[in-house]
Protein backbone atom coordinates (compact mmCIF):
# COMPACT_ATOMS: atom_id res chain seq x y z
CA UNK A 1 0.00 0.00 0.00
CA UNK A 2 2.98 2.49 0.90
CA UNK A 3 4.06 2.21 -2.62
CA UNK A 4 0.71 3.37 -4.16
CA UNK A 5 0.15 6.43 -1.80
CA UNK A 6 3.66 7.32 -2.85
CA UNK A 7 3.01 6.72 -6.83
CA UNK A 8 -0.40 8.56 -6.27
CA UNK A 9 1.22 11.53 -4.82
CA UNK A 10 3.75 11.58 -7.16
CA UNK A 11 1.46 11.27 -10.24
CA UNK A 12 -0.98 14.18 -8.65
CA UNK A 13 2.48 16.27 -8.33
CA UNK A 14 3.72 16.08 -11.97
CA UNK A 15 0.36 16.68 -13.46
CA UNK A 16 0.10 19.87 -11.20
CA UNK A 17 3.53 21.10 -12.35
CA UNK A 18 2.46 19.77 -16.24
CA UNK A 19 -0.78 21.94 -15.53
CA UNK A 20 1.07 24.82 -13.80
CA UNK A 21 4.07 25.20 -16.05
CA UNK A 22 1.59 24.27 -19.42
CA UNK A 23 -0.34 27.36 -18.44
CA UNK A 24 2.73 29.84 -17.44
CA UNK A 25 4.35 28.59 -21.03
CA UNK A 26 1.15 29.30 -23.34
CA UNK A 27 0.41 32.88 -21.27
CA UNK A 28 3.91 33.93 -20.96
CA UNK A 29 6.64 32.56 -22.83
CA UNK A 30 4.88 31.35 -26.21
CA UNK A 31 3.55 34.59 -27.23
CA UNK A 32 7.30 36.24 -27.30
CA UNK A 33 8.40 33.30 -29.44
CA UNK A 34 5.67 33.84 -31.96
CA UNK A 35 5.73 37.24 -32.30
CA UNK A 36 8.88 36.79 -34.60
CA UNK A 37 6.50 34.45 -36.97
CA UNK A 38 3.99 35.78 -39.88
CA UNK A 39 0.82 36.07 -39.07
CA UNK A 40 -0.10 32.83 -40.85
CA UNK A 41 3.02 30.86 -39.39
CA UNK A 42 1.98 32.38 -36.44
CA UNK A 43 -1.78 31.06 -36.56
CA UNK A 44 -0.79 27.14 -37.65
CA UNK A 45 1.79 27.35 -34.63
CA UNK A 46 -0.68 28.37 -32.38
CA UNK A 47 -3.52 25.79 -33.15
CA UNK A 48 -0.77 23.30 -33.45
CA UNK A 49 0.39 23.72 -30.01
CA UNK A 50 -3.11 24.82 -28.79
CA UNK A 51 -4.24 21.22 -29.67
CA UNK A 52 -1.33 19.42 -27.99
CA UNK A 53 -1.80 21.69 -25.12
CA UNK A 54 -5.24 20.66 -24.89
CA UNK A 55 -4.52 16.86 -24.65
CA UNK A 56 -2.03 17.24 -21.71
CA UNK A 57 -4.65 19.68 -19.81
CA UNK A 58 -7.65 17.23 -20.31
CA UNK A 59 -4.94 14.22 -19.18
CA UNK A 60 -3.45 16.52 -15.86
CA UNK A 61 -7.24 17.01 -14.58
CA UNK A 62 -8.04 13.61 -15.13
CA UNK A 63 -4.56 12.62 -13.17
CA UNK A 64 -5.28 15.28 -10.57
CA UNK A 65 -8.90 14.85 -10.04
CA UNK A 66 -7.97 10.74 -9.35
CA UNK A 67 -4.82 10.96 -7.27
CA UNK A 68 -6.62 13.52 -5.13
CA UNK A 69 -9.94 12.31 -4.83
CA UNK A 70 -7.52 8.56 -3.65
CA UNK A 71 -5.00 11.25 -1.50
CA UNK A 72 -7.82 12.80 0.52
CA UNK A 73 -9.34 9.02 1.37
CA UNK A 74 -5.89 7.98 2.40
CA UNK A 75 -5.75 11.38 4.47
CA UNK A 76 -9.39 11.63 6.09
CA UNK A 77 -8.39 10.23 9.34
CA UNK A 78 -5.84 13.28 9.56
CA UNK A 79 -7.99 15.72 8.48
CA UNK A 80 -10.55 14.16 11.19
CA UNK A 81 -8.06 15.16 14.01
CA UNK A 82 -8.47 19.18 12.95
CA UNK A 83 -11.86 19.63 11.30
CA UNK A 84 -12.19 23.11 11.29
CA UNK A 85 -8.49 23.59 9.60
CA UNK A 86 -8.00 21.01 7.49
CA UNK A 87 -11.48 20.57 6.50
CA UNK A 88 -11.34 24.38 5.13
CA UNK A 89 -7.98 23.97 3.90
CA UNK A 90 -9.08 21.27 1.86
CA UNK A 91 -12.46 22.81 0.51
CA UNK A 92 -10.48 25.83 -0.37
CA UNK A 93 -7.74 23.49 -2.15
CA UNK A 94 -10.77 21.38 -4.24
CA UNK A 95 -12.52 24.65 -4.73
CA UNK A 96 -9.66 26.15 -6.59
CA UNK A 97 -8.41 23.45 -8.48
CA UNK A 98 -12.05 22.80 -9.96
CA UNK A 99 -12.79 26.35 -11.03
CA UNK A 100 -9.01 26.29 -12.92
CA UNK A 101 -10.28 22.95 -14.52
CA UNK A 102 -13.35 24.53 -15.54
CA UNK A 103 -11.25 27.59 -16.69
CA UNK A 104 -9.33 25.69 -18.56
CA UNK A 105 -11.62 23.40 -20.23
CA UNK A 106 -13.91 26.87 -21.20
CA UNK A 107 -10.91 28.18 -22.49
CA UNK A 108 -9.64 25.14 -24.31
CA UNK A 109 -13.10 24.49 -26.49
CA UNK A 110 -13.57 25.00 -29.81
CA UNK A 111 -11.24 24.57 -32.47
CA UNK A 112 -9.61 28.61 -32.07
CA UNK A 113 -8.67 30.50 -29.24
CA UNK A 114 -11.79 32.87 -27.95
CA UNK A 115 -10.77 36.49 -27.94
CA UNK A 116 -10.48 36.94 -24.58
CA UNK A 117 -8.44 34.07 -24.48
CA UNK A 118 -5.56 35.81 -23.39
CA UNK A 119 -7.35 37.86 -19.88
CA UNK A 120 -8.87 34.14 -19.58
CA UNK A 121 -5.98 32.09 -19.68
CA UNK A 122 -4.12 34.86 -16.76
CA UNK A 123 -7.09 34.36 -14.78
CA UNK A 124 -6.62 30.46 -15.30
CA UNK A 125 -2.62 30.93 -14.04
CA UNK A 126 -3.22 33.12 -11.06
CA UNK A 127 -6.27 30.25 -10.06
CA UNK A 128 -4.13 27.90 -10.36
CA UNK A 129 -0.68 29.38 -7.87
CA UNK A 130 -3.28 29.71 -5.51
CA UNK A 131 -4.25 26.23 -5.52
CA UNK A 132 -0.79 25.52 -5.08
CA UNK A 133 -0.66 27.68 -2.14
CA UNK A 134 -3.28 26.18 -0.62
CA UNK A 135 -2.33 22.88 -1.39
CA UNK A 136 1.19 23.92 0.38
CA UNK A 137 -0.95 25.53 3.20
CA UNK A 138 -2.87 22.17 3.80
CA UNK A 139 0.14 19.78 3.65
CA UNK A 140 1.73 21.89 6.08
CA UNK A 141 -1.62 21.99 8.23
CA UNK A 142 -1.80 18.31 7.87
CA UNK A 143 2.00 17.42 9.01
CA UNK A 144 1.49 20.21 11.86
CA UNK A 145 -1.68 18.40 13.48
CA UNK A 146 0.38 15.44 13.26
CA UNK A 147 3.00 16.74 15.14
CA UNK A 148 0.89 17.64 17.68
CA UNK A 149 -1.42 14.93 18.11
CA UNK A 150 1.15 12.13 17.93
CA UNK A 151 2.88 14.09 21.01
CA UNK A 152 -0.55 14.14 23.35
CA UNK A 153 -2.77 16.73 24.53
CA UNK A 154 -0.05 18.02 27.69
CA UNK A 155 2.09 19.61 24.37
CA UNK A 156 -0.80 20.92 23.21
CA UNK A 157 -1.67 23.13 26.29
CA UNK A 158 1.70 23.97 27.05
CA UNK A 159 1.94 25.79 23.78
Amino acid sequence: MPVLVILSRWLHVVSACLAVGGVFFVRLVLPRGLAILEPEARLAVVLKTRRIFKMVIHSAILVLLLSGTFNGYMSLATYNLNPPLLHSLLGLHVLLALAAFALAIYVLAGARPLPSHRKLVTVNLVVLLLAVAAASTLKWAREKTLAVHSAGTWAVEAR
